[in-house]
């Protein structure tokens, strides 16, 4: 069992995780941001909730557009309600599962918030 430090935007964000889970995830996914398979496009509340002090998932019902192809477990690039790239992360379902799912309250996250890098 560990404690976990990482940032977002210009906050810091402290959490404890299981061993091999959590900031190590995260600094991988980081650094594999040019293979990015595909895009989420998120809404202005969701953009607003991943520069939260809280640590969030990315879920269907912040999702409005869904580019690309991509698997699951593919990294996929997170854009912005204005159309910026913002972070990238690890995706929970493939591409035609998210856009089945795109803006639907009660569903599973398409990015969880272990496989989530915000720039």
């Amino acid at each position: 069992y560990e404690i976990g430090v990482r940032l977002v935007g210009s906050e810091m964000c402290i959490r404890d995780s299981v061993s091999g889970t959590g900031i190590e995830h995260q600094e991988r996914i980081a650094h594999s941001e040019g293979f990015a398979k595909g895009e989420l496009h998120i809404n202005h509340c969701a953009t607003e909730l991943l520069f939260s002090d809280k640590a969030v998932s990315i879920l269907p019902v912040g999702i409005t557009d869904v580019i690309g192809e991509f698997e699951k477990d593919d990294i996929v690039r997170i854009i912005d309600f204005g159309g910026k790239p913002i972070g990238v992360g690890k995706a929970n379902c493939d591409s035609s599962q998210a856009r089945e799912t795109m803006g639907k309250h009660g569903k599973k996250p398409v990015v969880h918030y272990d496989y989530l890098y915000i720039e």
